[in-house]
């Protein structure tokens, strides 16, 4: 069912209709953002890299035959697009930079419990952005943007079956690292 409503927003926006250009970015903005946010760890850059991936995605629609989910294909190109940069700039594109959180007080109106969540989440990334690039991209792919192993493979042109290795090797040393950074912390 999603393949047919795919197919056809892409038919629409072939098309030159306009409301099909603006529901596909709306339904998938968000998403393709906070991938690219959770790869570069930048605001800016992953805004920028974003757009590129529109714009790719506009210049070769086209060539986009349903064989996987419109989410998946635009997937693919953020991802290519982000290892693109990664192969352009240095190796500090992955580092671990200062986070921006954003805290609403209608979302968590008690005080503590947000900073106890900011400073949980802090820690998780920071941890995650220990991990090497191949364990990192699947544990963001999969737990972060929430696809699935078969989706992941589509995505990164990866066997699923070694995804799910990948997966599993970086949730062990995630496991040590906040293992090891709760012990530090308890002496």
């Amino acid at each position: 069912m999603q393949q047919i409503t795919d197919q056809a927003l892409v038919s629409r926006i072939l098309a030159h209709d306009e409301h099909a250009c603006a529901e596909m970015i709306g339904a998938h903005h968000a998403v393709i953002y906070r991938l690219l946010f959770h790869l570069c760890r930048d605001q800016h850059l992953a805004e920028d890299l974003v757009q590129e991936t529109f714009a790719s995605a506009w210049a070769s629609l086209e060539e986009f035959r349903g064989g996987s989910s419109l989410s998946t294909w635009l997937h693919r190109i953020a991802y290519r697009k982000f290892l693109d940069l990664q192969r352009r700039k240095s190796p500090l594109v992955g580092a671990v930079r200062e986070m921006e959180f954003e805290q609403s007080d209608d979302a968590n109106p008690d005080p503590l419990a947000a900073a106890m969540a900011e400073e949980n989440s802090a820690q998780l990334y920071e941890a995650v952005s220990q991990l090497e690039s191949d364990e990192r991209d699947v544990v963001v792919l999969h737990y972060f943007q929430g696809l699935t192993f078969v989706q992941i493979a589509e995505v990164m042109g990866v066997p699923a079956g070694t995804l799910r290795w990948r997966n599993g090797r970086g949730l062990e040393i995630l496991r040590r690292l906040l293992q090891k950074k709760l012990e530090y912390e308890i002496e």
